[in-house]
């Protein structure tokens, strides 16, 4: 029987020290038993803030919540599926360099410690023995990407990087998700997200992902800096800023996944996503104000991909913050598992439900009414934002029914919500067109829970 060890790793948020992980395994499998420890020089900081939702701030071992093998936001800086095929592979080219008979078994904390520690996600950093984990492949940049993507290419389609080619190998471990990626240097040092091109997608994905983007900020929702490198006459690949970084410094990260303390196949609709938002953010207005429009958009544009992991928030001096819009593509077929609100249909998300529920974005009837406008707008102009970005003609009619649904012809449809008057005469006016309202938060008077809602201003 293998005797039990016990590995310990300092956690730090940048340079500052937050704590200690213990990771306990048998060396036969790869079960491991973490817990983690806040330092007492981060207990007594003015700025400490829970590293991960379900670690609060006191003293003494806590553990990952029952199921789970890692705290959430440890979750969040740990490689998905394409960044854990390529550890394995560097694993797997390791064992055969030391003659080893098998691969090492490997839990989650292991692959979240193999993660280069320069292109990790947010701002979790690990220590062991004095040196950061990890340190191994080499850094990449803008000029390497036809390299990468090739690399890439060949590793998506054999699962195996060549000792000569192995730029890859820590250019593209941490990127979380399924689609070939990698992390670069811009020339102004800046680190970027590249997304390349694979065999199996139809059409050119990542041209597609881009007029998403143009198309949110003509909605007026933040997006990070974003643009396409042509690759071959019919591909491109679509470089996006990474919003985890100021300069040198990381910044926290953590995704609505976390955040709401969900499982993996969890979907809630965007009514509780913006309700838990707005009471996490330092901005609860602006926030939940933009996940209408975000949602109004990935509805009207079909990204079924909106799971909860590709919804995320950065740490400000000031608190939590929504982080720039990421990962929307439109695509003409298909499905999301996550409702727009409780009870909504999946097959077909009529943004019009979300008026019924505007209190939840702090939203007026006709504010929500005019964001709905403002984006069906911003959508109405896809096709010349495609041709402007080099789509071929014949592509547009393959991605009609990604952008020009019944929702838009539903939001067309709409007009304000008219004066109520009762038959006492007395009239009940729409809320006011100007932001002028005052929100009043969720509070309890007389023992009776009263919901967030908008009141005239005196």
């Amino acid at each position: 029987m293998a005797a039990r060890s016990i590995r310990r790793v300092e956690v730090l948020i940048n340079e500052a020290l937050a704590g200690v992980m213990d990771i306990e395994t048998d060396g036969l499998s790869p079960r491991e038993h973490v817990t983690f420890t806040y330092a007492d020089s981060w207990m007594s900081a003015a700025e400490a803030f829970e590293v991960s939702p379900e670690l609060p701030l006191r003293r003494g071992p806590q553990r990952p919540t029952q199921g789970r093998e890692l705290f959430g936001s440890f979750q969040d800086a740990s490689p998905d599926d394409w960044g854990k095929k390529l550890l394995f592979e560097e694993l797997r080219q390791q064992a055969l360099a030391k003659g080893a008979g098998r691969i090492p078994p490997t839990g989650e904390a292991g692959y979240l410690l193999l993660v280069n520690d320069e292109t990790r996600q947010g701002a979790l950093r690990f220590r062991e023995n004095g040196q950061f984990l990890s340190s191994w492949g080499r850094g990449a940049g803008i000029r390497d990407l036809r390299a990468l993507s090739e690399e890439a290419r060949l590793f998506a389609e054999t699962g195996e990087v060549k000792e000569e080619n192995s730029l890859l190998m820590g250019a593209g471990s941490s990127p979380g998700g399924a689609q070939p990626k990698a992390w670069v240097r811009d020339d102004d040092g800046s680190m970027l997200l590249a997304k390349f091109p694979k065999t199996s997608d139809v059409g050119n994905v990542q041209l597609w992902e881009m007029v998403a983007i143009r198309l949110q900020q003509r909605a007026g929702i933040r997006v990070a800096e974003s643009r396409l490198m042509p690759l071959s006459e019919f591909s491109h690949i679509f470089l996006t800023r990474r919003f985890d970084r100021d300069g040198d410094r990381r910044i926290p990260y953590m995704s609505v996944r976390t955040a709401l303390q969900l499982d993996t196949y969890s979907h809630p609709d965007y009514v509780k996503i913006a309700s838990e938002v707005a009471h996490i953010s330092a901005e609860p207005v602006q926030d939940a104000n933009e996940m209408f429009s975000r949602a109004a958009l990935i509805a009207m544009v079909n990204n079924t991909d909106d799971h909860m992991r590709n919804h995320g928030l950065l740490r400000t001096n000031r608190g939590w913050r929504l982080s720039p819009s990421f990962d929307v593509n439109p695509v003409p077929a298909g499905t999301s598992d996550t409702p727009l609100t409780p009870h909504g249909g999946l097959f077909d998300r009529d943004v019009r439900d979300l008026l019924e529920f505007a209190d939840a974005f702090r939203l007026t009837r006709d504010a929500a009414i005019r964001r709905l406008q403002q984006v069906a707008s911003a959508i109405s102009r896809w096709r010349e934002e495609a041709l402007s970005l080099g789509a071929e003609p014949e592509s547009l009619a393959y991605m009609t029914k990604a952008f020009e649904g019944e929702n838009a012809k539903r939001v067309a449809s709409l007009a304000p919500a008219p004066a109520v008057i009762d038959m006492g005469g007395s009239t009940t006016p729409a809320p006011p067109k100007s932001h002028g309202d005052v929100w009043v938060p969720e509070h309890t008077r007389a023992g009776k829970l009263v919901r967030g809602h908008f009141r005239r201003r005196s």
